[in-house]
């Protein structure tokens, strides 16, 4: 008697775990390939139909901030529809050459520039180099496609054509109106004094107290508001464009936007969950006393309601990891990559009561927008490797950040050694040792000092 308890058991335990199964691969795809597994479910089951987005949809979407516009192509169309038929990047910033009245010199210059502009829109390598390696035939002259540059940078979007990632938020903080309502004369000068001077100078409580007795002439109202202005800048001036191949091969699933009181919420994209249901017209034939269904039709019923679990445990859990994340990361969606506070997986699933291996499927191929651009959800977790005056700690993306953008700004003829990375970064509150300091170096493919002056030299 106790053999179909435990048959039941067994079947019950298998058809728990298939279920599980499930969610777990649907949980771990990209918002590209679930919209193909969901076509495939629609045309495969006929107990689900798709939820059309009715107007009272469009109204309560209508009333969040929009996706950020840095680098979008401006339209009526969702800003994140597949864009086969618009140009990619070059060609849009080609389009603008003829705005500009060049003379043909000119003009080939600037079109060399974009060419070698990288998928981000900064430029690859200095003009110096760009000289020497082009063709001794084309004759190219330094100083005239340096002027060629300047023009290049006025184009949209605002901060293309940058050789690094301070040049590209000083054109956009200069291309911004300071007679604005929001941003006032002495806001605009702090933060273009920040960037220039003092980039990445206020990553904790520590430094930007520091900053306050560096900088007297400004008050600490003004500081917070001239990093905050920073922190809408986009350091990715072209993300969003569409590619080489004219699509957007991203989707982003999660939104971070401002609130009309100023503070971050979160939220999911529509487009990136598929709205299912139970066709309309199987509900009705189900809540018939006499309806009856044979093994195919059980079948099939069992995998839609399977399917709609899958979707459900894959919108909550990246709903859940979304707080976690906007919890945990305030400072970078205010002031940047800068800010980026450590945090790991393993501490993400204890908080949030989940396997680490289901964050690991949930962070796979999913991403983030907001006012920064648009980041995968792996780029938030990093390792803490500093501790700061104040007992906590920096993630290793903001320390490389950091350290490239004081290499970026060092004298040729006296490049800085790790010895001097590593005191410059102790004055900012950043503890570390220098064998630390060559390794996230090496990581960005920067050479040592020596190295570097040689290259400087050759140049």
């Amino acid at each position: 008697m106790q053999k179909p308890a435990t048959h039941l058991k067994l079947n019950l335990s298998t058809r728990l775990s298939a279920k599980l199964q499930q969610s777990l691969q649907v949980l771990q795809l990209s918002t590209l390939e679930l919209q193909e597994l969901v076509s495939g479910w629609l045309a495969d089951n006929p107990f689900l139909e798709e939820v059309e987005n009715t107007a009272e949809d469009a109204a309560a979407f209508s009333q969040y901030v929009q996706p950020p516009q840095h680098g979008m192509i401006q339209g009526e169309s969702d800003v994140w529809d597949t864009l086969a038929d618009d140009p990619d990047m070059y060609a849009l910033l080609r389009q603008q050459v003829c705005e500009y009245d060049l003379d043909d010199a000119t003009e080939t210059l600037v079109y060399f520039l974009i060419d070698n502009l990288n998928e981000q829109g900064y430029l690859d390598g200095s003009l110096t180099d760009l000289v020497e390696n082009a063709p001794l035939e084309w004759r190219l002259d330094e100083t005239e496609l340096a002027q060629a540059l300047t023009i290049l940078q006025q184009f949209e979007p605002t901060g293309v054509g940058a050789r690094n990632l301070q040049e590209s938020l000083l054109l956009q903080l200069d291309n911004l109106s300071p007679a604005s309502a929001t941003i006032s004369d002495e806001i605009h000068s702090c933060a273009r004094l920040l960037i220039s001077e003092h980039f990445g100078q206020w990553l904790s409580t520590h430094q930007f107290k520091q900053l306050c007795r560096k900088l007297p002439q400004f008050s600490a109202t003004t500081l917070e508001a001239a990093c905050k202005l920073i922190g809408t800048l986009n350091p990715f001036p072209c993300y969003g464009l569409p590619d080489r191949n004219g699509i957007l091969a991203i989707r982003p699933d999660l939104e971070v936007y401002a609130d009309n009181s100023g503070c971050w919420q979160i939220r999911i994209l529509r487009d990136a969950f598929p709205q299912l249901r139970i066709e309309s017209g199987v509900e009705e034939w189900l809540q018939q006393e006499d309806t009856e269904m044979d093994a195919m039709c059980k079948s099939k019923w069992q995998e839609a309601q399977t399917c709609l679990h899958s979707l459900q445990m894959r919108k909550t859990t990246l709903q859940r990891l979304g707080e976690w994340i906007l919890q945990q990361q305030q400072d970078f969606f205010s002031f940047g990559s800068l800010a980026l506070a450590p945090l790991t997986i393993k501490e993400t699933a204890q908080a949030l009561e989940l396997a680490e291996s289901t964050i690991s499927r949930a962070i796979n191929q999913k991403y983030l927008t907001c006012s920064q651009g648009v980041f995968p959800l792996r780029y938030f977790f990093s390792q803490s490797v500093a501790a700061m005056d104040d007992g906590t700690g920096n993630s290793q993306t903001a320390i490389k950040s950091l350290l490239q953008s004081m290499i970026n700004e060092e004298d040729p003829q006296h490049p800085y050694s790790d010895a001097y990375l590593v005191s410059q970064l102790a004055k900012q509150g950043i503890n570390l040792a220098r064998r630390t300091v060559a390794k996230y170096r090496e990581a960005l493919k920067i050479p040592p000092a020596h190295q570097r002056k040689v290259q400087y030299n050759n140049h």
